[in-house]
């Protein structure tokens, strides 16, 4: 149906969603994605060249198919897989075995120069991949609007979200990286006595201005293209609302600026 456009986005979700929402197992969740993503292209290549399944992992087995549950090949059978991830061990991950990093929306220029590309590049290195083919795919919080009144709204919301993602111990190490470790720990215990309403509150202009692209909706795809220069991320996305009949043009405004030579 795609004609070959679809990427697949594979995350492990944190600790706490996979134990007590989801009732599994959280160990290795690293270790557990490479070995699934190789088991999937496993799958994949029974599929379109009716290869005898072999494939036996460390967490995941691939030694049964009939007829019956075979749908046979496609006509684009190279699908990217992406992985989400936000510290060193998932970027690892995506650099062995990922076409594509998919990277939080907490995150900032600085952490992928120095935490995230290094990490990816490590574990294509141990994997004999050329770390150039792992694409960073980043998902960009804006603060926009055509009045005050309506960059405060966004505002606010980033805000929300940011506090929301640091409460998470998973994003500590990022904090860690701008210095905003006791925050964390301090938004974690704002989550736990059920005081969301404060969080927002707690995020300062400091992390703010590391987070997320603020600027006018006329220079929001220049600013966003400024924010990761030297080819430091392949494709972006914006963590904003749009309305659906897009008044204002500003989606084709976005785009444009974002392509802008």
């Amino acid at each position: 149906m795609s004609g070959g456009r679809l990427r697949l986005g594979l995350g492990t979700q944190v600790r706490a969603h996979i134990e007590r929402r989801f009732s599994a197992e959280f160990d290795h969740p690293a270790a557990r994605i490479v070995d699934y993503i190789r088991c999937l292209r496993a799958i994949w290549d029974t599929f379109q060249t009716g290869a005898r399944p072999a494939y036996e992992g460390r967490f995941y087995r691939f030694t049964l198919i009939s007829d019956f549950f075979n749908p046979g090949p496609i006509e684009h059978p190279d699908i990217p897989i992406s992985l989400a991830g936000v510290g060193e061990p998932m970027a690892r991950a995506a650099g062995e075995v990922a076409d594509g990093f998919h990277v939080h929306p907490l995150h900032s220029p600085g952490y992928l120069r120095d935490v995230v590309r290094p990490a990816i590049a490590e574990g294509a290195r141990a994997a004999g991949r050329d770390p150039a083919s792992v694409e960073l795919i980043a998902s960009v919080l804006i603060v926009t609007g055509e009045s005050e009144v309506e960059r405060g709204v966004a505002e606010r919301y980033v805000r929300q979200q940011i506090a929301f993602y640091a409460s998470t111990p998973t994003y500590r190490p990022f904090l860690a990286h701008h210095g905003f470790e006791a925050l964390g720990k301090e938004l974690s215990g704002l989550a736990r006595a059920g005081r969301f309403a404060e969080m927002a509150d707690r995020v300062p202009d400091a992390l703010l201005d590391a987070v997320a692209v603020s600027a006018a909706p006329a220079r929001l795809g220049e600013a966003i293209r400024d924010r990761y220069p030297g080819g430091l991320v392949q494709r972006v996305y914006p963590y904003a609302a749009f309305p659906a009949d897009d008044p204002a043009g500003r989606i084709a405004a976005l785009v444009a600026g974002i392509k802008a030579s």
